[in-house]
């Protein structure tokens, strides 16, 4: 007797390392959230040592305590700026930089990055807005559309130039941060995605739907809602083509298709009983998505920025004088959601 073979995606490292329930994930951000909590209110006591002030400690823990953010909080302002990488995607396309053919595959692994990266990181340490970019930009590289550091920051500080912001991203920002992404990614690099089961999906129901018409209506429909999948937590909890046939089942509902002929006709009864329920987990999952407003986000940022640890701000004394001890550490850049 010979153990059957394990289904390629089986084999990859996001199955093998990245696959998660929704408990574990609620209680690895909640412990995550309180030990990042820990090591601010233990670098405000440090910071105070530099000053040597003991009203300035008083008021810099009750400040940071005031407005420390709670698990969901920091998800909302990932959230956040995890939508943002679908605005930069475009903005990148319209500038020639980024290729149509390429954009859905940098847009979707651009997010993977920065979601994984936050189940080991927490916003105290690491406000979103640079890891975004990093994540954004190292997913171009990963994705083969590779672009040049100072091409990549040319939209983003005539943006910041635009609307008078005073903060200028840099090319160093950026390249500074790479390497602590990477790490916390445990330098697992691929990414995989439900838009070519999709389309595996459709060319494989063309067989079986008998209005091609619509059927393609469906298809293109279905990319929306893969859209919206990637700011769930599907990602860390189904299969890509899972992910892929929960889409296209919503997309088939808004357009008045039955897709559950082909359904029938593709697998066995027991096989479909234990997919349908996590068909209805992924659309319903789809279906809930909120996003985070600008307004929310800044909300948030507001009150991260006086609870930052100042061990890794570096605006902060605390950050200066390990500098000048120590002589580097990694760079870290300002948080701003303006």
């Amino acid at each position: 007797m010979t153990d059957s073979k394990p289904q390629l995606y089986e084999q990859a490292s996001q199955y093998q390392h990245w696959r998660f329930t929704r408990a574990s994930l609620e209680n690895l951000r909640a412990a995550n959230n309180k030990r990042g909590i820990d090591r601010v209110l233990c670098g405000v006591r440090e910071e105070a040592r530099v000053d040597d002030d003991q009203s300035t400690l008083e008021t810099r823990i009750a400040e940071a305590t005031n407005n420390l953010l709670t698990p969901n909080e920091e998800l909302q302002l990932v959230d956040y700026y995890l939508q943002m990488i679908k605005v930069y995607a475009q903005i990148y396309r319209k500038n020639g930089l980024l290729k149509a053919e390429a954009l859905d595959a940098v847009k979707a692994t651009a997010i993977n990055f920065m979601k994984r990266f936050y189940l080991h990181n927490v916003v105290f340490d690491y406000p979103p807005k640079s890891i975004m970019l990093t994540c954004f930009y190292l997913a171009t590289k990963v994705e083969n559309a590779f672009m040049k550091i100072d091409d990549f920051v040319r939209p983003l500080q005539a943006a910041e130039t635009k609307r008078s912001s005073k903060v200028q991203t840099k090319g160093e920002d950026i390249l500074g941060l790479e390497f602590v992404v990477i790490q916390s990614l445990q330098f697992e690099l691929a990414a995989h995605h439900p838009y070519r089961a999709s389309y595996g999906l459709y060319l494989d129901m063309q067989s079986y739907i008998s209005d091609p018409v619509l059927l393609k209506e469906a298809f293109d429909r279905t990319h929306h809602y893969i859209d919206l999948s990637l700011f769930t937590d599907l990602v860390f909890l189904f299969q890509p083509s899972q992910i892929a046939m929960g889409a296209f089942k919503l997309a088939a509902r808004e357009k008045d298709l039955d897709i559950d002929p082909y359904l029938t006709q593709r697998f066995e009864a027991r096989s479909l009983e234990l997919l349908y329920t996590v068909l209805d987990d992924i659309q319903d999952t789809i279906g809930a998505f909120k996003n985070t407003s600008q307004k929310e986000a800044q909300v948030i940022d507001r009150k991260l920025i006086l609870c930052r640890n100042p061990e890794k701000n570096p605006n902060s004394k605390l950050f200066k004088k390990k500098v000048a001890d120590q002589g580097d550490v990694p760079y870290v850049s300002d948080s701003d959601s303006d």
